[in-house]
């Protein structure tokens, strides 16, 4: 599966890439079977006007559940990707959790019951 990263306004060094990728990577590991792909965005809140804002936001497209698009800010980059990784993994998790429940029906239910 391929992690996309894009950058705006924030210097991306091989170093940072590498750094996200193999974050996400562990954090998505286990569940690559439900992953059609991910990209993160990287970017300076602040913009030109200085400051240290960085956001840090996660677009995964799953496969037959809903998509999972959230945004993390922090002062650094490394600590937005990290909160970024950590909040991934516990969303997949309870995701896959709930699509994999057996639905109960009424009928069922009743059906299982002594008369």
């Amino acid at each position: 599966m391929r992690i996309d990263l894009h950058c705006d306004g924030v210097e991306a060094p091989p170093v940072l890439r590498d750094y996200v990728s193999r974050r996400m990577s562990f954090a998505i590991g286990r569940f690559r079977d439900h992953i059609q792909w991910a990209r993160v965005k990287v970017a300076d809140v602040n913009g030109p006007r200085g400051g240290s804002d960085k956001r840090c936001v996660v677009q995964l497209r799953l496969r037959n559940l809903p998509d999972v698009v959230f945004a993390i800010t922090q002062l650094d980059v490394r600590a937005a990707v990290d909160q970024a990784a950590d909040r991934v993994a516990r969303v997949l998790a309870q995701r896959v959790r709930r699509s994999q429940r057996p639905v109960r029906t009424h009928a069922a239910s009743m059906q299982a019951l002594p008369a």
